[in-house]
């Protein structure tokens, strides 16, 4: 009874290791099925486009209509410029064309009057070249005048800033009577009209990486959410070759180290209900068979 119960014991050993087997078996093909099909990396970091805002003439801010951190609407009012200056050097750019095309008018009147006398030989040739020269050189003040108002109504335009994009104000520290100078970056407007995931991929792995691929793509900040992308474009060199300084290897002393190449992973569902911040972390796994 003994040795009976004994080998029960043993073969119910057996079956458990066994079993144990064959589940440590399964378990690894999975695991080496789906690291076969799936690359992944943590090593990556939400983006969006920037606009640096700044202003296009110099003047003194009046009226500042935003804050930083606030959600502002394409073409939206963001700031206005003093605009005196701008008006009255509209009125000055009116009134010398209204000058000069009083002269276009008097040399073309005087013009014609010469050309008949010159015709008729009761003038001068050399009377009517000069009358001409004095028409050309009226015509050519009309058109500087024309433009320098149209110069001056376009600054007068500038002295009101719009939102380019819909996005978030960032950076902002302008207050009403700070003085601007013209290209000066005053604050930033991240755009949320579309994100993307910078996802440093080893160079062993690109040959599995191609265009249009599907990704999935979490963010640490909500780590129990996903979003879904799609791999857009492959940068043409690693980091490290568009640093400020590039290791040179040439020594002869060199340690070789795998690279990473920069991979941009465009989102496609962007939701309000999770709002993304450029710079946070994220961890991308790319679908090696499915294209989006």
């Amino acid at each position: 009874m003994k040795k009976i119960i004994t080998n029960l014991k043993n073969n119910f050993k057996t079956h458990i290791l066994i079993g144990f087997a064959c589940i440590a078996i399964v378990v690894g093909f999975i695991y080496w099925q789906h690291s076969a099909r799936y690359i992944s990396t943590d090593d990556a970091y939400v983006n969006a486009n920037i606009v640096e805002v700044s202003s296009r003439i110099s003047g003194q801010i009046t009226h500042n209509y935003v804050e930083n951190n606030q959600l502002v609407k394409q073409n939206q009012l963001l700031f206005e410029i003093d605009a005196a200056p701008f008006k009255l050097a509209v009125d000055k750019a009116r009134a010398q064309l209204s000058i000069t095309e009083s002269d276009l008018h008097n040399a073309q009147v005087t013009a014609e009057r010469i050309t008949t006398l010159a015709d008729l030989k009761f003038a001068a040739k050399q009377t009517k070249d000069d009358v001409l020269a004095k028409l050309q050189s009226a015509t050519a003040s009309v058109a500087l005048a024309k433009a320098a108002l149209a110069q001056a109504e376009l600054d007068l335009s500038y002295t009101k800033v719009y939102a380019a994009t819909t996005g978030l104000v960032a950076n902002m520290t302008l207050r009403d009577g700070n003085v601007v100078t013209i290209n000066q970056p005053l604050f930033a407007l991240i755009s949320v009209d579309q994100y993307w995931v910078d996802a440093n991929f080893k160079e062993t792995e690109l040959k599995n990486i191609k265009l249009k691929l599907a990704t999935d793509v979490e963010v640490d900040m909500y780590p129990n959410h996903h979003f879904h992308g799609v791999v857009e474009s492959i940068s043409g060199g690693s980091g490290t070759a568009f640093s400020l300084l590039p290791p040179q290897n040439a020594a002869g002393n060199w340690v070789k180290v795998t690279q990473r190449v920069p991979v941009k992973i465009r989102i496609l569902n962007p939701d309000p209900r999770y709002p993304l911040r450029i710079g946070t972390t994220a961890t991308v796994t790319i679908d090696t068979k499915r294209m989006n």
